[in-house]
């Protein structure tokens, strides 16, 4: 979440390389949604070399079947964080 000067939240969703250190793919909405995460693994994998393993918690739009099927059909697997964490 990130707060605006004009006191309206919006989401960011990113793709991070951690080994470079660098986003890879991001999106800013209004809403937190699986179209949202969705959005920044597909601008990362426009524009970088694919992944082999995408990691991400357990929030819905992570878990959701749009954000998956992305996933599997450029057959990256997906690792998630512990529930809480």
């Amino acid at each position: 979440y990130i707060q605006l000067t004009n006191h309206r939240w919006v989401y960011l969703a990113t793709v991070l390389d951690p080994e470079k250190r660098k986003v890879l793919g991001y999106k800013i909405g209004n809403t937190r949604t699986a179209e949202l995460a969705t959005s920044a693994l597909q601008m990362a994998l426009d524009n970088h070399q694919k992944p082999l393993i995408v990691h991400s918690d357990m929030g819905s739009q992570y878990t959701s079947a749009e954000f998956n099927t992305k996933g599997q059909n450029y057959g990256l697997k997906h690792s998630y964080s512990l529930k809480g964490h």
